[in-house]
């Protein structure tokens, strides 16, 4: 139980962190200033060889859903139906990590990261679901993941975050048709 809370601690601090980092260019914050009370929780109280990270789904970060190739998942409807979505928020900007991965990676260098697990967009990758292949996504993808590299940043990729493309949806029903799957 002692183990839970501070995993449940330690998520709300690293989503503290990552707010007030983002936070510091855009309201004058210093961040390197910033010092926060943790109750004695550091990587010492974690098993050797713990990793420590942070995770995003494409849908929710990139921004770029009708651009450079990237065919429409089955988000993109749903969220352009008035109430489904609080703000009635779209995937068309996000937070634009397509463009800002740099910044991103920089941040998670900053707080000690070591991994960062991130979900590569089927619908970026194969427009139509399959067939033919988005190089301009492949590249997008090859950039973040080299750049993680170059900034000690392990990559974990997750190969589907439910960003089923639209065309698969409506040829097979959803995710459960055996032609998916």
């Amino acid at each position: 139980m002692k183990m839970k809370l501070y995993g449940t601690f330690f998520f709300v601090f690293v989503f503290f962190l990552s707010w007030a980092e983002s936070t510091d260019k855009s309201y004058g914050f210093d961040f390197s200033k910033i010092r926060l009370n943790t109750g004695g929780l550091s990587r010492d109280a974690f098993p050797e060889g713990f990793v420590f990270g942070t995770a995003t789904s494409a849908y929710q970060v990139e921004g770029m859903a009708d651009k450079d190739g990237r065919g429409q998942s089955i988000w993109d409807p749903f969220v352009k139906i008035p109430g489904n979505i609080i703000g009635n928020a779209t995937g068309e900007v996000a937070v634009d990590q397509y463009h800002r991965y740099r910044e991103d990676i920089d941040i998670m260098k900053r707080l000690n990261f070591d991994a960062y697990r991130f979900s590569i967009s089927w619908p970026r990758i194969f427009p139509n679901g399959t067939g033919q292949v988005n190089w301009k996504g492949v590249a997008y993808y090859n950039r973040l993941i080299d750049y993680m590299i170059d900034q000690g940043i392990t990559p974990y990729a997750n190969l589907y975050h439910y960003d089923l493309p639209l065309t698969l949806q409506e040829r097979y029903g959803g995710l459960l048709a055996k032609q998916i799957v």
